[in-house]
């Protein structure tokens, strides 16, 4: 049997989001969400979050969006704000000891505002992947406090197959899922990514993939999606379970 994880990125991002998440587990087929630290709906996903304990809540790891929690010369453009990666400069350089000081703060400020581990570990716009530096301390953090992290055999977890739309080629979202279930269904554990949201001013105007996640949405609610969980005989879980 298929042991699946649905995870929502971007939780605390804004109340939209959080709302859409909320939604999406508790109507729906999501059983997990990484929480953003230094966002604007920080406190309103803790809040929500704290009163939905089946919600596996892990820490959405940041180095691309927004301020930092430390002052690292290397992690900030001069305007005092993180660099997307796909608007870092091939010169910039981050500093390890930039990394790790901030990736230990999130960890620090998601402990004390949820009063628990996060569930996992895994990162903005794929910065365990794509950055060296991060990949490396990161994987210490996980280490460090023994958790899981998307994409990365940590030792004592069982490994995860992370799939999303660009495994099978696919378009932004989560519809192909329905025509790759057979094959996403064949794995031991999985993970499938997800961004729900409902919508609002903030998320609108602060980030490319604002609307599409109303259709993630409707997918994680579907009676169609519920139907095929069923018949491939998937057991849903969260990271806490591996």
């Amino acid at each position: 049997m298929c042991k699946m994880i649905i995870n929502a990125d971007d939780f605390g991002y804004c109340r939209a989001v959080n709302y859409g998440i909320m939604d999406a587990h508790l109507n729906g087929i999501l059983t997990s969400a990484t929480l953003l630290t230094n966002t604007p709906g920080f406190r309103h996903a803790v809040a929500l979050a704290k009163d939905c304990p089946s919600l596996g809540v892990g820490l959405h790891l940041n180095i691309a969006f927004g301020q930092p929690l430390t002052k690292g010369s290397t992690l900030t453009g001069k305007d005092g704000y993180f660099i997307k990666p796909g608007s870092l400069p091939s010169s910039h350089t981050y500093q390890m000891e930039d990394i790790q000081a901030e990736l230990e703060a999130q960890y620090q400020k998601f402990v004390e505002a949820m009063g628990q581990k996060p569930t996992h570990l895994d990162s903005h716009l794929f910065t365990t992947d794509s950055n060296p530096v991060m990949a490396a301390a990161a994987r210490e953090l996980a280490v460090k406090y023994r958790l899981p992290m998307r994409n990365h055999d940590i030792p004592g977890f069982s490994h995860v197959d992370f799939v999303q739309f660009r495994t099978y080629y696919g378009e932004p979202g989560l519809s192909y899922v329905y025509d790759n279930i057979e094959d996403i269904s064949s794995r031991p554990y999985v993970e499938l990514m997800s961004h729900p949201a409902y919508m609002d001013s903030y998320l609108l105007k602060s980030s490319s993939y604002n609307v599409q996640r109303l259709t993630e949405l409707d997918f994680l609610i579907s009676s169609e999606t519920k139907k095929m969980i069923k018949e491939y005989s998937i057991e849903l879980i969260n990271y806490s379970r591996i």
